[in-house]
């Protein structure tokens, strides 16, 4: 009878593909792709030489005001060359810019502007405007567009140098156009390039990112048996579609935080004792690789990264064949790298690679922490898949590995807990010890998190010496961590040279920063710096809490609703405190509830701590740097204070993982489709 349905199931899924490939592609044609099917019109150049009497062009200097995050960066690189100077034992001269000038107290830049006033035939339909300008450093313009002599919408584009070009979504019908330039240097009007168009032409990501939203449909309906039996596996699915939408959608935009730091390891420790960095190898690792905005730019882009991804003329720099243990965790990533040397590809596609390397680790770490679970698997994946979790796992960082391996850690210690008459066997020992060594290699502040074991009593082991021996292994693990907290490794954005001295220890990418002299401002300080620390972790909570804040950020391209918040809130604690029709689950006892608040409060000060150490100027009335995606390790041990064995929902196990990976995937759709897809990909 088994190998009767086995075919007819092979069939059903790929009836259901071929529906779901269908409807997503009849949305993108009747919904998207409307305006290109009615207006049907072909591309329109602008001549700019002149020769057009419908095109005026003029240009005048004028004063651009700098940003503040401009003038942030300003003084923040003097400042780092200050340092180095008095690192190097030098004079240090301040370099003065011709270019920047000081009105009325506010800072600005001197730049060209070039208008170009083009009046259309007649009315056009513009999806797309191609910019093309020679300029050697970065520009930008603005388009006011015009019908019947009222403007309508103004849209704004940045050029790279690098590409000399800039593709601007504009989705209007217009009969003028009012191009503004604005550029460092004088352009020669005749080499200027300016092309509309509205191509039927079916945005890809657009597909893939509906094909994946009506898939979870079809498989949150139609999957019953998966989802009662094995929800790691819907997990696993699940988390690759939405880890492949993020890492297809993203491209080479460096988006993550700090992800050129990442990129540089992992692409170091993919060679052997030679290194053979290609220009664009050297520029990812300097955040220097340029960023596109839509699919026209994308295809500018990847051609630019793979016309200076020859290995011919590469870079040569030689490294150690022993791989110092804090690099380990870039091993996922090393491989994607090496495969694509091996298999010839882009360079757009080696980097997906690195990052499916990154995706994979992380599903097949979380899918055992899911099947380890005891009567919480929902929990497990509710964390697994918080946009915050899903997004790390898709991108150039170690989070990846440090996320998965601290939840596997804390599955196994709460299976612990909430089983207090079972015995510690010497397989969990292990397996609990190497969770934590690997998660906490690269942030050992987490590995207080595991000293609640310490708390087991004797019922827990088979004899004495057994007990001894566990918890004086944790001991001596944790006490390793922490003291690898103190030494002077180099930070995220920091430059070696400064931060491998201890005096000169601290993030660089602000002003005033020092390890050395925050420490001892804390030590002449206690009382007051304790209240800075409550005082900043309570304001942070009611902000995430109230709607200041948003905790869900997929790096640097924005934030998901306050709302999201409080969706996944009530949902782990629904999930925690009423078990399932039928399956009840098992309550942590008091001591430990005590226990995992203490903790929790601990953790979270001591990464308060580290920000105000390394990255917030010396003796600054406020702690920077503290960001939501490093308390994702906490959620787990938080919800788990919640478990409850005496409700019990009137829904059976199978409805409840239907709510919850529907509203999980809800939520990391909503956020892609609003930060992904309709910024980058449009």
């Amino acid at each position: 009878m088994k190998q009767k349905k086995k075919p007819l199931i092979l069939l059903r899924i790929l009836i259901n593909l071929i529906l779901v490939a269908t409807a997503a592609l009849l949305v993108e044609c009747v919904v998207f792709q409307f305006p290109a099917l009615y207006y049907k019109e072909k591309p329109q150049d602008i001549i700019c030489d002149g020769s057009d009497p419908q095109v005026e062009i003029r240009t005048k200097n004028a004063l651009a005001k700098l940003s503040d995050e401009e003038i942030r960066s300003i003084e923040v690189e003097q400042s780092n060359q200050k340092l180095l100077a008095e690192y190097n034992g030098e004079a240090y001269e301040e370099k003065t810019d011709d270019s920047l000038v000081e009105k009325n107290g506010t800072l600005y830049r001197k730049i060209k502007k070039t208008i170009i006033d083009a009046r259309l035939a007649q009315p056009y339909y513009i999806h797309k405007l191609d910019l093309r300008v020679p300029v050697t450093e970065n520009a930008g313009y603005s388009v006011e567009l015009y019908l019947n002599e009222k403007k309508t919408d103004r849209v704004y584009c940045s050029i790279d140098p690098k590409l000399g070009a800039g593709v601007a979504n504009i989705s209007e019908r217009c009969d003028r156009i009012k191009i503004t330039l604005l550029t460092n240097e004088t352009i020669d009007n005749s080499k200027i390039q300016v092309t509309l168009s509205n191509r039927f032409r079916p945005n890809s990501m657009r597909l893939f990112f509906l094909f994946v939203l009506f898939g979870t449909g079809a498989l949150l309906y139609q999957a019953k048996t998966l989802l009662r039996d094995k929800p790691e596996w819907i997990f696993a699915i699940l988390c690759f579609a939405l880890g492949s939408l993020l890492i297809c959608g993203i491209g080479t935009n460096q988006v993550s935080y700090d992800e050129y730091v990442h990129a540089k390891a992992a692409y170091k420790l993919s060679f052997g004792t030679t290194i053979e960095s290609t220009e664009s190898a050297i520029q990812m690792a300097g955040n220097l690789l340029p960023f596109f905005h839509n699919p026209e730019e994308r295809q500018l882009v990847e051609a630019y990264e793979d016309k200076n991804n020859d290995y011919s003329w590469a870079d040569i720099g030689h490294q150690s064949r022993f791989v110092r243990s804090e690099t380990r965790v870039y091993y996922p990533m090393a491989i994607g790298f090496k495969l694509g040397r091996m298999l010839h590809l882009r360079f757009a596609d080696t980097v997906a690679l690195a990052k499916f390397g990154n995706l994979l680790f992380y599903i097949l770490v979380v899918f055992f922490a899911i099947r380890l679970a005891k009567r919480y698997q929902a929990l497990v994946a509710l964390v697994a898949l918080l946009p915050n979790s899903v997004f790390l796992a898709s991108a150039l960082t170690y989070d990846a590995v440090v996320n998965s391996f601290l939840l596997l850690g804390m599955v196994l210690v709460t299976n612990e807990l909430i089983t207090p008459e079972e015995k510690l066997t010497w397989q969990n020992t292990l397996l609990i010890l190497l969770s934590f060594a690997i998660g906490c290699q690269s942030k050992p502040i987490y590995i207080v998190m595991v000293l609640m074991l310490l708390f087991l009593g004797r019922k827990k082991f088979y004899n004495r010496p057994q007990e001894i021996v566990y918890k004086l292994a944790l001991l001596i693990m944790a006490g390793l961590m922490l003291y690898n907290i103190f030494r002077p490794t180099p930070a995220a954005g920091s430059d070696y040279y400064l931060v491998g001295n201890f005096d000169f220890a601290g993030d660089k990418r602000n002003i005033g920063t020092s390890v050395t002299g925050q420490l001892q401002y804390i030590l002449q300080n206690p009382f007051t710096y304790a209240l800075l620390l409550l005082k900043s972790m309570a304001q942070l909570l009611g902000q995430y809490l109230s709607g200041n804040a948003d905790f869900f950020q997929y790096g640097y391209l924005g934030t998901g609703s306050t709302i999201f918040t409080w969706i996944v809130i009530v949902l782990a604690l629904w999930l925690a405190l009423w078990s399932a029709k039928d399956v009840k689950h098992r309550k942590m006892p008091v001591l430990f509830i005590v226990l995992t608040l203490i903790m929790l409060v601990g953790t979270s000060a001591i990464v308060w701590s580290s920000m105000y150490v390394s990255y917030t100027t010396v003796g600054a009335n406020e702690i920077r740097g503290v960001q939501g995606r490093y308390f994702i390790p906490l959620f787990l041990p938080f919800v788990s204070c919640f478990f409850n064995n005496r409700l019990e929902s009137r829904l059976g196990e199978l409805a409840r993982r239907r709510i919850l990976y529907g509203v999980m995937m809800a939520v990391n759709l909503f956020m892609i489709y609003t930060l992904v897809i309709t910024v980058i990909n449009i």
